[in-house]
């Protein structure tokens, strides 16, 4: 799924948000790309920093990348996304069933909608999708807000690194990338 959205999201025409743990390490695992941010130490606020950057920056594609644990976490999130989510914002939710980086703990989202729920606090465009050219279908669009719930197997791939820059210099990167000047990233 995550080299599906590497493949749809250009380096200079969009942006992609990870939610913390695994999601962020196999997007930097694939790739480290100056448009995209991981997200460290702040589960379930992707979403929230992804439609910042989608209003503030309408000319971009904002790509986030959440999990079901983040999501269920922050589930307010989804009606403020659903209620200002601008057309370029595309909120995709790998939904594994488990918080797989802190030891595979169960989450409740087995037999949950997400795209139900979304759908009902306003995204124009919500669907569950489980084959990869469902999520490329999707990722083409630009419809947004628009809503993807994408049941995939939990684990991860062995021997997944870490990303080789502190949270702040990814930040400070992906600001320098859009030509944004601040002082915000510092720890």
């Amino acid at each position: 799924a995550l080299q599906t959205v590497v493949e749809h999201t250009p380096v200079n025409d969009s942006i992609v948000i990870a939610t913390t743990g695994y999601t962020g390490r196999e997007l930097y695992a694939l790739g480290d790309r100056t448009n995209q941010l991981y997200m460290v130490g702040s589960m379930g606020c992707a979403s929230s920093f992804g439609l910042g950057l989608a209003l503030a920056l309408p000319q971009k594609h904002v790509v986030v990348v959440d999990g079901d644990g983040a999501a269920l976490m922050r589930m307010g999130n989804l009606a403020t996304l659903g209620a200002y989510g601008p057309e370029n914002l595309q909120h995709l939710l790998l939904d594994n069933g488990v918080h797989d980086s802190t030891g595979g703990q169960a989450t409740v989202s087995k037999g949950m909608s997400f795209a139900a729920i979304a759908s009902a606090c306003g995204y124009r465009r919500s669907e569950e999708a489980v084959t990869q050219p469902q999520l490329a279908q999707f990722l083409a669009s630009r419809q947004g807000p628009e809503f993807m719930h994408m049941h995939i197997r939990k684990g991860a791939p062995d021997q997944l690194p870490r990303p080789d820059q502190k949270p702040d210099e990814v930040c400070r990167r992906l600001m320098a990338h859009l030509g944004i000047v601040t002082n915000w990233c510092s720890q």
